[in-house]
């Protein structure tokens, strides 16, 4: 008996220590953490709460990694897409030649973006409804609100602006097919084409939705794959969903580049983003 007291009289300060801090962390209140709730957006919201709902929307879908928010400076910001603060009172007449008003303007711009670019920004939104944003119908309404209520008055209702093409409603704002790269097109050429530059910055360290694509980052990351850049960037391209950079949302990808791009536009956008760009 005073054996195996000898052997474990030693333990005895280790097991009280180990008690204490496991009742201290008890005794801690604890901060439970639970995902956002998905919103349920019906017919009978009036627009302002449908623009409330559109104010989440636009901050978790990842549109502010363009446009800015930036009071008095008109449409000109800091982005990479327009400024969005006022937009509503801007396109109160929607747009020279087309929309007008200020929800025809926007839903058209969320649907087809490369409808009326704002002079000095280039065409480089995809269409709200496709990725990154995926937007559904009553998704975009609320956006639509949102946007108007900057500067204006939230307006519309579920159902009374044109659906999203393949929903089998009529539409009368219908977007245009993304362009097909073109066969001759450079790397360069091809990243502005297939819209890039919309989720991934050139460099690391700006704000950006996806994965910087400088060189550098490109390599880096090939390594933790323990692929080739070239190998790494093939299988990012067609297949996204193979590998989640940590960091970055899921699912935001297109996953058709691969029947979009030929091999050879497929070789010169990889030798272009490994050899040029960043640089």
């Amino acid at each position: 008996m005073n054996r195996v007291l000898r052997l474990f009289t030693p333990a005895i300060p280790a097991v009280f220590a180990v008690g204490f801090f496991v009742s201290f962390a008890n005794w801690i209140p604890q901060t439970r953490w639970a995902p956002p709730k998905k919103l349920t957006l019906t017919a009978d919201l009036a627009p302002a709460e449908l623009a409330r709902a559109g104010a989440t929307i636009v901050r978790e879908r990842g549109c502010m990694a363009c446009h800015t928010m930036e009071p008095g400076v008109g449409v000109k910001g800091g982005g990479r897409g327009p400024n969005l603060d006022g937009i509503g009172a801007r396109r109160a007449q929607g747009a020279a030649g087309a929309a007008a008003n200020a929800a025809d303007y926007l839903v058209q711009s969320l649907y087809e973006p490369g409808a009326h670019l704002v002079e000095g920004y280039p065409n480089i939104m995809p269409p709200a409804i496709g990725a990154p944003a995926k937007l559904g119908y009553e998704e975009v309404t609320a956006v639509v609100n949102y946007l108007q209520s900057l500067g204006g008055t939230a307006s519309v209702k579920i159902g009374e602006l044109p659906k999203p093409p393949g929903s089998g409603a009529a539409a009368t704002a219908v977007p245009a097919p993304a362009p097909a790269a073109p066969a001759a097109a450079g790397g360069a050429q091809l990243l502005t084409d297939m819209g890039c530059a919309a989720c991934h910055a050139p460099a690391p360290g700006q704000q950006a939705i996806g994965p910087a694509l400088d060189a550098g980052s490109l390599r880096t990351a090939a390594g933790e794959r323990r692929m080739s850049p070239e190998a790494y960037l093939i299988e990012s391209i067609v297949d996204p969903a193979a590998f989640q950079r940590e960091g970055f949302p899921a699912g935001l990808m297109p996953a058709d580049y691969g029947t979009k791009l030929t091999a050879a536009q497929l070789k010169s956008l990889v030798d272009y983003l490994l050899g040029e760009a960043g640089t």
